[in-house]
């Protein structure tokens, strides 16, 4: 259905209709929905407000959204506003392990190719014509399975197809990693970056001007946390476990390929939120999709309900089916990406990440009504002492 333009009022006057509290003689919460676009702020942030369908009063459209009581324009903009500073948050954070990533990534692969400045590929190891050709990549596809056990343990199996057993909950589907298609794609992109570059940054331009080439150091400096997610991806084994080592990030309970499989999944995870900051895009309920091994650097050891996944681990009982619903909520929310980042901190640096979290959260409570407070924690994956849980 077509939507037509409102004015002012008819926004005020169709608020009042799903129940929101905006009272006529109060221009603070008028001035609410003058001041930020109607789309943004009402249709991105009204979910905690939301009065349950099953719970509509007799009089509420059943076709149009209904506000709990006592909601005004004042409390979305607090969430508002309470998103806008998390991004802030995070974005910081993920900026600097982007740049921590790249300077490693190029250490690796010239520490590496060079075996440490010995090998004759020195002198020309700087040129793209030579670090991009393919033989310095792994382009063999590869096949993935995300077992999710009835216990609620999930791990991945590379390679055959592991079936189905009674430990399952479902036969678990595969998912091809097309390394060829990554590098192809990725080495049009870069070529097509290099260009644009020349045209608009001096320094790029002087120096291909100068030197005829650019090196990899420099191009992973016009390259997108996406690229260089790709870029990862792809890398021989023996590079991407060198970047690993140099990043502290081997906790030695999976194989080589599983341990280099996760680490491309949290670097792919970071550089999708990383784009949701850049684009100013609602973040706090933003969803985490790809999966995380449960035995990866620890990760489900951070989640209240691991004792009783471990002690269920392997065999044919269901988890409790409140806990799953939980650690699944978990497992999705802004939490694992937190956990994301906690792998490139040290114990100081994140407990001044949780501190600056919980600051913003302790804020929000004070200007937001319990029930509405409480759905935007389930909404993050935040509802239970994450605090005390994401630790070093």
């Amino acid at each position: 259905m077509e939507k037509n333009y409102n004015t002012l009022r008819d926004r005020l006057d169709k608020l009042r209709k799903r129940g929101m509290d905006i009272p006529k003689n109060r221009e603070k919460e008028r001035g609410v929905i003058k001041r930020h676009n109607y789309y943004n702020l009402i249709n991105g942030y009204k979910d905690p407000f939301l009065v349950n369908k099953s719970n509509y009063p007799a009089h509420a459209d059943p076709n149009e959204d209904f506000y709990l009581p006592g909601t005004t324009p004042s409390h979305l903009e607090a969430l508002y506003m309470f998103d806008e500073n998390l991004r802030r948050i995070f974005l910081e954070r993920i900026l600097r392990i982007e740049e921590h990533l790249k300077d490693v990534i190029v250490q690796s692969f010239y520490e590496h190719h060079t075996v440490k400045g010995t090998n004759k590929l020195v002198d020309i190891l700087h040129r793209e014509s030579e670090y991009l050709r393919r033989n310095y990549y792994e382009l063999t596809d590869v096949t993935t399975y995300v077992v999710n056990e009835r216990s609620g343990h999930k791990y991945t199996v590379i390679g055959a197809d592991p079936g189905r057993d009674a430990t399952m909950m479902r036969k678990p589907k595969p998912y091809k990693i097309k390394k060829d298609e990554v590098y192809h794609s990725l080495i049009a992109i870069l070529y097509s970056r290099i260009g644009q570059q020349r045209k608009k940054n001096k320094s790029i331009s002087s120096y291909i001007d100068k030197h005829t080439y650019l090196p990899m150091w420099i191009l992973t400096n016009i390259m997108t946390f996406g690229n260089v997610s790709k870029l990862f991806e792809i890398l021989t084994l023996d590079v991407q476990l060198l970047v690993l080592k140099k990043l502290k990030i081997n906790n030695g309970t999976l194989t080589n390929e599983l341990m280099v499989l996760n680490a491309s999944r949290i670097i792919h995870i970071l550089s999708l939120f990383r784009n949701s900051c850049a684009h100013n895009e609602r973040f706090y309920c933003n969803n985490v999709h790809t999966p995380i091994d449960d035995d990866f650097m620890g990760y489900l050891s951070k989640f209240p309900q691991s004792s009783q996944i471990n002690n269920l681990k392997g065999g044919t009982t269901y988890l409790n089916q409140r806990q799953f619903k939980k650690i699944e909520r978990h497992r999705h929310g802004i939490y694992s990406l937190m956990f994301c980042i906690s792998l490139f901190l040290n114990k100081t640096e994140l407990t001044k990440l949780k501190n600056d979290v919980k600051r913003e959260l302790s804020s929000l409570s004070i200007s937001l009504p319990t029930t509405p407070y409480q759905n935007v924690e389930r909404l993050m994956g935040l509802d239970f002492d994450w605090y005390s849980n994401l630790t070093k």
